[in-house]
């Protein structure tokens, strides 16, 4: 059965006539007893659920490798403190974006206070932040702190911690759990006339709902596939009276992270969020009593939305990489030891005006604080402060704050090292 020729169950049904039930039954039995089928210990309309590996769900596949590797390339090119400001604004774009999946919206300033909040928990006197310990724990995805990484969940326990530390203090009173690991009560979701999905009942029913997708993700091979089937299982059981959607996304960006790299996991949301009907879609055919427990179209159709969010990256890596160089170059050029040649930049002041114009470039943020240019370069702020003032007096850096002091390049700096849009 080629890819291209491959329908769903529910359509082959429709366009049957009169032998509608047999052809059904008869491709039904082809396709789960196939060489090129996978199983899963779930039911969804009672039939136990599977994806056949044909041609079209291979090809998609293998396209998430190449561009993998793209972005992989694209990514070593880029200096550590490009990195982690780059990983910054992926993380904003991220949070939000899963949030505003989900009808909650947040401005890009207060995930950001959430996010230098985590980061710096000491300065905020003990109040913490709307989305502070959800940025935390994003962070903690790529071992941003001094907490160890996360690591995907391997029992029930381990799961329900993780959700309340991402969601914990997001979640209404009314909706806190009551079960041992999670709802005890039961659940559905509407679109605003009619219950278009019910979440398993009853706490044993959950919890092996939930085991069969946390086994899955232990399996030695088809590690996307089964990452993608795990995501449409979690949120099928959907095991939480609020924050199902968000909870699901980070745990499917936290297996991603374990197969592709950091940046390429923390994207996937924001291109759902382009194709939030797309999205939504795939699930509702999954779960379309006639396609009989089959979730190939699922797994193809969110394997396409990763594919976007790659291509999005490696365009955004590619022509931020290009400009880089062009500042590089810049920079080189503006070097120069010999006090008798005017404007000429010594090696520190290049440096930072090469460090700021990699956050100008990356984001999230606007400037550096003295900490952070003296943690990266190795110096002293007493080695630094001379040299911050040079920069000024010649126009070319910024006070953004005094306290913390933070530098930022002027628009003349911009235009210097070649960066001015």
């Amino acid at each position: 059965m080629s890819g291209s020729s491959y329908k769903q169950l529910k359509v082959i049904y429709h366009q049957s006539g009169n032998d509608a039930r047999t052809r059904h039954e008869s491709e039904r039995f082809a396709r789960t007893n196939s060489p090129s089928s996978l199983h899963w210990n779930y039911r969804v309309h009672g039939q136990p659920v599977f994806v056949n590996l044909v041609r079209e769900l291979s090809e998609v596949l293998e396209t998430i490798w190449r561009k993998e590797l793209d972005i992989q390339r694209q990514w070593a090119l880029l200096p550590g403190a490009a990195k982690n400001h780059y990983l910054h604004s992926l993380l904003i774009s991220e949070i939000r974006s899963t949030n505003e999946i989900e009808g909650i919206f947040s401005t890009r300033q207060e995930v950001r206070e959430a996010i230098q909040a985590a980061e710096h928990p000491g300065l905020s006197n003990g109040t913490l932040r709307p989305y502070q310990e959800m940025a935390k724990t994003y962070l903690l995805l790529f071992g941003e702190l001094d907490d160890s990484r996360v690591r995907f969940p391997s029992t029930l326990s381990e799961l329900r911690e993780l959700y309340d530390q991402l969601l914990g203090r997001e979640i209404a009173e009314k909706d806190r759990l009551d079960g041992e690991f999670f709802r005890a009560g039961p659940v559905s979701i509407t679109d605003g006339i009619k219950v278009i999905h019910r979440g398993a009942e009853g706490e044993e029913s959950i919890n092996a709902g939930i085991q069969t997708m946390l086994q899955s993700q232990q399996e030695s091979a088809h590690h996307l596939v089964n990452a993608l089937v795990g995501h449409f299982i979690l949120e099928h059981v959907h095991p939480f009276y609020d924050g199902n959607g968000r909870f699901g996304r980070f745990l499917l960006s936290l297996r991603l992270t374990e197969l592709l790299s950091a940046p390429t996991a923390i994207s996937l949301s924001s291109a759902v969020l382009q194709q939030k009907n797309g999205y939504y879609k795939a699930f509702k055919l999954a779960e379309e009593k006639l396609n009989s427990g089959e979730l190939t179209f699922f797994v193809m159709d969110l394997a396409k939305i990763l594919v976007d969010a790659m291509e999005e990256l490696l365009d955004s890596l590619v022509k931020k990489n290009s400009q880089l160089s062009i500042m590089r170059e810049q920079v080189a050029t503006l070097i120069s030891e010999d006090p008798s040649v005017d404007d000429a930049l010594d090696e520190k002041e290049s440096d930072i005006l090469f460090l700021l114009g990699q956050v100008h470039l990356f984001g999230p943020r606007s400037g550096m604080t003295m900490d952070e240019l003296c943690q990266v370069m190795g110096r002293t702020r007493r080695s630094l402060r001379s040299v911050t003032v040079r920069l000024r007096e010649r126009g070319l850096i910024r006070e953004l704050k005094k306290s913390p002091l933070v530098f930022a390049l002027t628009d003349e700096a911009i235009e210097l090292v070649g960066i001015a849009d």
